[in-house]
């Protein structure tokens, strides 16, 4: 397989262009005096086509952060199932300007694909690092003994 250039910085002017569809949430940090929510992903950077319809992946862990972030509900329900989650779409909407008027701040959904639920909050906007190199893998997901924590 031929190396690839892939981008490993992302922010919220690149949230068009980004999926987050089936990425693993491996924990979730709220830093109260900065005003951020943070996750550690497993970022997908691109499923890879192989024989009989099986995928593989370019995957590497990632640090996505929303800032200014406020109104936090959190709505997941592990009951009979594992304690994976995983993301199904990422949205924003209701654009408006924050109180000092100085930046944009809209309401963010994370819509959780499995064990299904959500998470909102409102927030100015995001950055997201990879903090290695993609690799190719054969889930969706770094195998945890594969996994820098």
């Amino acid at each position: 397989m031929a190396k690839t250039t892939v981008k490993t910085k992302y922010s919220t002017r690149d949230f068009e262009k980004i999926s987050w569809r089936d990425n693993y949430i491996h924990s979730l940090c709220f830093d109260s005096e900065k005003f951020e929510i943070i996750f550690d992903i497993d970022y997908i950077h691109d499923w890879i086509s192989g024989d009989d319809e099986n995928y593989k992946f370019l995957l590497s862990p990632a640090t996505l952060t929303f800032h200014n972030a406020s109104n936090l509900k959190i709505d997941i329900d592990w009951k009979e199932c594992s304690l994976d989650l995983c993301i199904d779409s990422i949205e924003r909407s209701a654009p408006r300007k924050t109180a000092n008027a100085k930046l944009s701040e809209y309401d963010w959904l994370i819509n959780i694909g499995w064990p299904g639920g959500a998470i909102s909050f409102c927030a100015t906007g995001f950055t997201q690092i990879s903090r290695s190199a993609p690799i190719v893998f054969d889930e969706q997901k770094i195998p945890r003994a594969k996994r820098a924590f």
